[in-house]
């Protein structure tokens, strides 16, 4: 049962993150909604920052387990496994699509996160520097099986598989979440670069 209360509080802490600031929601709004006292609050909470914290961690920590459930011997396989994990289960977990200013206040929080949390800069350091180890890895192995021949240094193109991933979905869901137009988007795009990656110019 404590575990269960301390859950709730996490899990509507994070959809009142995710439509306001960190600013605009109080512990007295948190109460509320959850329906505990400020008593069971502060018993798991000590303040609203360490529950902010905590509602942000959960976030990323995601990133381990989407690798590890991806293709790692072939990249055409992995990115494509990438974007339908992706659209399929992330967005739909983390974010409502339809409420636009919860879209958009997604990214906010990891701002605001580095402003109230001066160590959270280096946290989200070490998750890029896991995607981009899982991709190098991925492009490594493709370049070995001879499934890429780019000119392109193998952490150069997973930068690109990165930065442009990230590009893609800040757009796909700032616009509007539409699932077939998404992925058809997102895949052109990688499949075209990756038949630039098979070239040997």
């Amino acid at each position: 049962m404590m575990t269960d209360t301390r859950d709730r509080i996490v899990e509507i802490a994070s959809k009142l993150f995710m439509q306001k600031s960190f600013k605009e929601v109080t512990i007295k709004e948190i109460v509320e909604k959850t329906g505990v006292s400020q008593g069971a609050f502060f018993h798991y909470f000590k303040t609203k920052e360490v529950l902010f914290l905590e509602v942000i961690e959960n976030a990323l920590s995601f990133v381990d387990d989407y690798y590890d459930n991806l293709t790692k011997d072939s990249l055409q396989q992995f990115y494509r496994q990438y974007i339908d994990t992706y659209l399929d289960s992330f967005l739909p977990k983390h974010i409502s699509i339809e409420d636009r200013d919860m879209v958009m206040n997604y990214f906010s929080l990891y701002f605001e996160a580095v402003k109230i949390f001066p160590d959270f800069k280096q946290k989200m350091s070490d998750i890029y520097e896991i995607e981009l180890n899982n991709w190098k890895s991925v492009v490594s192995t493709a370049r070995a099986n001879g499934e890429i021949s780019s000119v392109m240094k193998d952490e150069e193109v997973a930068k690109m598989f990165i930065i442009s991933g990230d590009g893609l979905a800040i757009q796909i869901i700032s616009k509007g979440y539409d699932y077939e137009g998404a992925k058809n988007k997102w895949m052109t795009l990688w499949d075209s670069f990756y038949e630039v990656l098979k070239s040997k110019n």
